[in-house]
């Protein structure tokens, strides 16, 4: 089926029933320090099977007991230096804190003697002060942010109060978070994602990188159950959540360019457990993603810990999906400590729109497809469309999937006229009667989605003709002009095809503004200067243009106090040309001149100058309408001088 369209917009997703708190239920909280901030959490589980939270605040850690969940109960807290950033791990029997901003070094915890009590035991501060993340895995601590080029340093455990520097990496940019897995770290290093080998932990390697994405920023993420998939968190907010295929480790493939929360809220910190993304989303509170397929994943849970509105860096900063019970641990940065039960349920079908474009350029039919993911059974799918045609709006139509590939329907739109648009959207129903639309709100059943949502997709058919220019100034194509004075520029024109025109002006291929006319100034320029000069009538679609050559000169008036030493004929510019050329000459003497244009026969065509001139640079202008293509001979003869040039015509 032929298709002619524009390049595709953003994935649509479609998100049901998203609400603050959703499929996730508050077992308890604690705020052990109102009116602080709160960075980080981590969970702990001692040898009876007990559990416990660690939340750093603004200069505190805080041991939490969870024995009894719906009642949080501080056991301890232990003094840390006061700033925003503080991270967390544990290992064995202990709690490892790290600061960023202001840091002394790495806290050592002693968990052993809880649910007594819990006690700082040392302050490991002999290769760093300030760090911003840690990651322990296997024996073996991984300080991020550190040091002079905030890189990583790995530390052996094996005496967990004496931690021994196995060694510094420093070969990425500035590393941010870490992912560790066996022998590879996978390292959030500012504009890209880094895969290190540390092997041997005296000398790890970079083994590579993910090609950077401008704006972004890599803040942390987080690798599959089956280590092959990486989820990498954007803290700038510019896609949020890209996934990776890292199957081999050497080719960081993108496979989810993007995943962003409807509102827009930024990302910080995300885990994975199972087939679910446990994420902490700032103002959107903690958000779980169901991954089970990594380049599709949706919402299936939400708890909004922070009702607030316009501080992007305020509400979850941290979670912690670990414990055996399978509580939730949630750090909000405003108030403390959440305690979260999230239970998965059946949820709707979930649609995306694989071909989301805003224009066909034929009258052909359109294919349109969506993928369609359900955990149970697909009982219907559908697609409607109507017309709008000068404001009127046509009834909703149903078309039927025409095709299926997997999880992929394809529909048939029929082809319209010229300035139709074409409003469209999808619907699916499960074996529980659950409909989703997309875009959201459609519902009913047989068919299913026979109730619009309130807002669609949508395209407009487009014959676009070509555009014409009625008007324009100057009417020579090659103008000359003394520094510093302005050349004024003016297109105008329409569209055959009712389409709105827009003129875009050029200098030398560079865009510089849109509009009927354009002002070329000379007044800092370097002379002598030969610009090009370019208006693009356009609608769209189509595109007409023209083009001025622009000399710009320094006044050569002997009153100006400037003498010409030399006699020249330039060669003439544009060169070939049709129909016009500029010629420029200059002489050091008064005298009389001849510049006169011959045929290739010697055959005299037209006079240009036949008078005395004084000292100095002129230009003229040849025209050559009526004149046939060919090589014609341009000559100048002075008393003291004289010289030919070839000039090309071609027609």
């Amino acid at each position: 089926m032929k298709r002619n369209f524009l390049i595709p917009l953003i994935i649509s997703f479609s998100f049901t029933n998203i609400i603050s708190q959703q499929n996730v239920e508050l077992v308890g909280s604690l705020n052990p320090n109102p009116g602080s901030h709160y960075s980080d959490i981590w969970g702990y589980t001692d040898e009876a099977g007990r559990e416990y939270a660690i939340l750093t605040g603004w200069d505190k850690v805080f041991i939490v007991d969870l024995n009894d969940p719906q009642n949080p109960a501080l056991i301890s807290s232990i003094s840390v230096p006061g700033t925003v950033w503080h991270d967390v791990k544990t290992h064995g029997k202990y709690a490892y804190v790290v600061t960023d901003g202001g840091g002394d070094g790495m806290k050592i915890i002693d968990l052993s003697n809880l649910p007594n009590s819990a006690s700082l035991v040392k302050t490991y501060n002999v290769d760093f002060l300030s760090a911003h993340n840690i990651f322990i895995e296997d024996g073996f601590a991984y300080v991020i942010g550190a040091g002079s080029v905030g890189g990583m340093f790995i530390y052996d455990l094996s005496d967990p109060v004496n931690p021994q520097l196995t060694s510094e990496y420093t070969h990425s940019n500035y590393i941010h978070d870490v992912y560790v897995y066996n022998d590879t770290v996978y390292a959030a290093a500012a504009s890209t994602y880094d895969v290190v080998d540390v092997t041997d932990k005296s000398n790890p390697v970079k083994v590579s990188a993910s090609a950077a994405i401008p704006g972004i920023y890599a803040h942390s993420g987080w690798m599959t159950e089956d280590k092959r998939y990486f989820f990498a968190t954007d803290e700038f907010n510019v896609r949020d959540i890209i996934v990776y295929d890292l199957e081999d480790r050497t080719n960081w493939e993108v496979v989810l360019p993007s995943w962003q929360f409807p509102t827009g809220t930024r990302v910080h910190n995300l885990f994975i457990r199972g087939n679910y993304a446990h994420i902490a989303y700032y103002e959107s509170g903690y958000v779980v993603l169901d991954i089970e397929n990594p380049e599709t994943p949706f919402i299936v849970g939400q708890y909004d810990t922070y009702p607030g509105e316009g501080d992007d860096f305020s509400g979850a900063w941290g979670a912690y999906p670990f414990l055996p019970s399978g509580l939730i641990l949630v750090s909000d940065t405003n108030t403390g400590l959440y305690v979260l039960e999230f239970t998965p349920a059946d949820p709707a079908p979930y649609i995306i729109n694989n071909t989301d474009f805003d224009a066909v350029l034929n009258t052909d039919p359109v294919e349109i497809s969506a993928q369609v993911f359900e955990k149970g059974i697909v009982t219907d799918v559908n697609a409607f469309y109507r017309t709008v045609i000068n404001g009127n709006k046509g009834e909703w139509r149903l078309t039927e999937p025409e095709s299926k590939s997997g999880d992929t329907y394809f529909f048939a739109i029929p082809g319209f006229d010229h300035l139709t648009t074409v409003e469209y959207y999808f619907a699916a129903a499960d074996d529980s009667n659950q409909v989703t639309s997309l875009p959201p709100g459609g519902s009913g059943l047989d068919p299913a989605g026979v109730n619009p949502p309130g807002s669609y997709f949508s395209y407009q058919v487009i014959l676009a003709g070509t555009p014409i220019i009625t008007s324009f100034e100057p009417s020579a194509f090659d103008t000359t002009v003394i520094k510093p004075n302005p050349v004024h520029f003016l297109l105008e024109g329409v569209d055959t095809t009712d389409l709105d025109v827009t003129v875009k002006w050029y200098v030398n291929e560079t865009f510089r503004i849109n509009g009927k006319s354009f002002r070329y100034s000379s007044a800092f320029v370097q002379t002598p200067k030969i610009d090009t000069v370019k208006a693009v009538l356009t609608n769209g679609y189509k595109s007409v243009e023209k083009k001025w050559i622009v000399r710009v000169e320094n006044p050569t008036s002997i009153e100006d106090g400037i003498t010409i030493t030399t006699f020249d004929l330039k060669q003439n510019y544009p060169n070939p040309f049709n129909p016009s050329t500029e010629i420029n000459f200059s002489i050091a003497e008064v005298g009389f001149v001849n510049l006169s244009v011959y045929n290739i026969i010697g055959e005299k065509i037209t006079e240009l100058v036949k008078s005395e001139k004084s000292a100095g640079s002129y230009s003229v202008n040849f025209s050559a309408d009526g004149l046939p293509s060919g090589i014609y001979l341009l000559r100048i003869e002075h008393p003291k001088f004289s010289k030919t040039i070839k000039m090309n015509l071609i027609k």
